[in-house]
């Protein structure tokens, strides 16, 4: 398959200091992931196809020795019986040693099915190498989205806590109010309420966050417990070029997952030719050298050498070649079905990853937009409970808006940033570079999540009586 070098089909990152915690969570899971290991053996194995295929070709070298110990007994000699003759029965009993070795040489001349395997061992190499660049690539895409799932459930808490912080304190004036007769019940429940359900958000988005965190030392191999949040605003960058057609072309010709189909498929043709040469002779030549000393009353020195060609053709095995070629070709019919498949479907993950790259960066600025105006939708709220023309549900309900404004906004920062990747594998260019890209969007410091106090995780199972005195105030 052709490669089609494609340099300007990249992202450019402004460069912008931070950690290092995703490329150093690279590093680890270079070391430490399973599946990569395992992906890395396995083109280990494989590529030892190519000298066990050329291994047929070459020559043939056996070598082979012995000694027997021997015991004959002559029970008869000139019609005689040496036993009867002889004055003691030992007479007739004699033991000897027989030396003996070989060396053999074999050289094939022409087998048909032994070269098509020798070809064949090439693209089995190759798709080997495929394979194991798209397990590269897999680690590099798998260890971003653990990272990136875990600063998703860091920054969803911490969106949760501050809105629960808010619901507390909305909650706790609610019932100054209600204590002195300034607010209805209905206030301090609609509160409790939106309280109680800002704690059990954050009680979920803890073992989210643990979760994730579990999910991301699965992969690097040692405990996680704190990395660094992405900046406040990171860089969104446009593909280059922005033409779709062009990252597909590449896509078709350079996507590892594709070329390892591909591959796969060559080596099924070729499996037909190899059984197909079975119908064909074989030509090989042979050369041994044999000596065997024998000391016995026969005893003998020889030393025998010789040369040969052999021609073997296998004319009829019962229908077994045929069998094997139908099979064979099935095999290849199958292949090629799946590497068209896979073509198409690495066409569509292109086009889609490519719109979730453009239409991610829209997603980043309308989220923070969002946040902004409910932002200040929530501030006007404020001003207009205080003089009377809103209530306190809708200062809840701004409040609740804002914090779905919030956690939309970073999700789709992640969402943006997985799609950059998930493009770039597609064409076949995700490296190590592209990691440290992200990486100089990730602040300096990592920090860990707010504990959990024995106040937050308390809900209380019921409201406060309230005082006889209390007047309900309708709103």
């Amino acid at each position: 398959m052709r490669r089609f070098m494609l340099g300007a089909l990249s992202f450019s990152i402004p460069a912008m200091a931070g950690a290092n915690g995703l490329l150093d969570a690279y590093h680890l899971a270079q070391q430490q992931d399973q599946t990569f290991q395992a992906a890395e053996h396995q083109r280990d194995a494989s590529i030892e196809a190519k000298p066990q295929a050329w291994s047929v070709l070459l020559p043939q070298v056996t070598g082979k020795g012995g000694f027997e110990r021997d015991r004959l007994h002559v029970l008869q000699d000139g019609g005689q019986s040496l036993a009867a003759a002889s004055p003691t029965p030992s007479a007739a009993i004699a033991w000897y040693g027989t030396k003996s070795y070989s060396l053999g040489l074999s050289q094939t001349i022409f087998d048909w099915s032994a070269f098509q395997t020798v070809a064949q061992s090439d693209k089995q190499v190759a798709e080997a190498q495929a394979t194991y660049r798209s397990a590269e690539q897999g680690l590099i895409t798998r260890t971003a989205a653990a990272y990136f799932a875990v600063l998703s459930a860091q920054d969803t808490l911490r969106a949760d806590l501050d809105a629960q912080t808010s619901f507390k304190q909305q909650l706790e004036q609610a019932q100054k109010k209600f204590d002195v007769g300034l607010a209805a019940i209905t206030d301090v429940r609609n509160a409790q309420a939106s309280y109680d359900t800002s704690t059990a958000l954050v009680i979920a988005d803890r073992t989210a966050t643990d979760n994730a965190r579990r999910a991301l030392s699965l992969i690097i191999g040692q405990p996680v417990d704190a990395i660094a949040d992405l900046q406040p605003d990171i860089p969104l960058v446009a593909p280059n070029p922005a033409i779709p057609d062009e990252w597909s072309k590449a896509s078709g010709q350079d996507n590892p997952d594709l070329m390892s189909a591909f591959y796969a498929a060559e080596v099924a043709r070729k499996q037909v030719s190899i059984y197909r040469g079975k119908y064909l002779p074989t030509l090989g030549a042979t050369g041994a050298l044999a000596r065997s000393d024998a000391h016995s009353i026969f005893g003998s020195d020889s030393l025998d050498d010789n040369v040969a060609l052999t021609l073997t053709w296998n004319i009829y095995q019962g229908g077994l070649v045929s069998s094997q070629v139908r099979q064979s070709v099935a095999t290849y019919q199958q292949t090629l079905a799946q590497y068209e498949l896979e073509r198409r479907t690495v066409a569509q993950n292109t086009l889609n990853d490519y719109e979730g790259v453009t239409s991610g960066i829209a997603g980043v600025k309308a989220n923070k937009q969002a946040v902004i105006s409910n932002q200040t939708s929530l501030d006007a709220t404020l001003v207009g409970l205080r003089v009377g023309t809103r209530t306190e549900i809708d200062v809840l309900n701004a409040r609740q808006l804002l914090a779905a404004a919030q956690k939309s906004y970073y999700q789709s920062r992640y969402a943006y940033l997985n799609s950059f990747l998930a493009l770039k594998q597609d064409a076949g260019r995700l490296g190590e570079n592209d990691l440290a890209e992200i990486d100089q969007m990730v602040a300096a410091t990592a920090t860990p999540g707010p504990p959990l106090s024995s106040e937050e995780s308390t809900i209380p199972d019921s409201l406060p009586a309230p005082p006889a005195s209390a007047v309900p105030v309708k709103p």
